[in-house]
């Protein structure tokens, strides 16, 4: 159990940074194409790469690609850095 100051000051810690983690999340993700968004999206979401085919109507190597240049640009090593990133930009 913590104090209530100490509540109190959590609270407002993470209540400051929300905005601003949303805007650098959002500024990470400017360089990505729209197509790659739309990926990046599907991968926060849980989704493989052949559901993301699926539900995109693309080729699962196209979706592949499409991941392995977000990962780049982004400058992340796992599709979970890049489900923090779209989560933090408040975009699902």
């Amino acid at each position: 159990m913590l104090a209530p100051t100490v509540t109190r000051r959590l609270i407002s810690s993470f209540a400051e940074r929300g905005p601003a983690r949303r805007d650098v999340a959002r500024q990470r993700l400017a360089p990505l194409t729209a197509r790659e968004l739309d990926i990046v999206r599907e991968v926060a979401r849980g989704h493989g790469n052949a559901e993301i085919a699926r539900r995109l109507t693309m080729s699962e190597a196209t979706v592949k690609a499409h991941v392995s240049r977000a990962l780049a640009k982004l400058r992340v090593a796992n599709r979970v850095q890049v489900a923090i990133l779209v989560y933090d930009a408040d975009l699902l």
